[in-house]
């Protein structure tokens, strides 16, 4: 079965605080949404390492959004509540398979890996925000 298949809820789930976001914040171009996926990626090498994760230095529109990664992938992986996620987004009802919730910091980073591609992909074929204007027909502006 396809990432995109067996992780759609999960996919989904990361991408609408990026696509909330950028809806708030218009100028935010790909580059950035990747930068703030690695980082995201970089938490849990270095939580699975028992280290520091490295200093990205990241800008502060990549921090929030790595942060709000975070929150979602804690609440994915059941260490938080979904009143926490619910807090960082707006106006957003989060699908997921209750038989199927919890995921292992493994899957997470497979998935985000796997919107990394995404955006490699979109920024390619349409500039600085071809990621970005691509993913928001998925998540339309209230």
């Amino acid at each position: 079965m396809d990432i995109t298949e067996e992780y759609e809820d999960v996919l989904q789930n990361l991408e609408f605080p990026i696509m909330d976001f950028y809806h708030q914040h218009r100028v935010l171009e790909d580059w950035e949404v990747k930068r703030a996926l690695e980082a995201t990626i970089e938490h849990y090498r270095a939580e699975y390492s028992k280290r520091e994760p490295k200093n990205m230095h990241l800008s502060d529109a990549e921090d929030i959004i790595m942060q709000r990664l975070i929150t979602v992938c804690e609440w994915r992986l059941g260490r938080v509540e979904l009143d926490k996620v619910i807090a960082i987004t707006r106006d957003f009802a989060y699908q997921f398979d209750p038989e199927n919730f919890i995921k292992t910091s493994e899957e997470l980073q497979k998935c985000l890996k796997r919107i990394i591609k995404s955006v490699e992909r979109w920024s390619r074929e349409g500039g600085r925000q071809g990621y970005l204007t691509f993913t928001s027909q998925y998540f339309p502006q209230r």
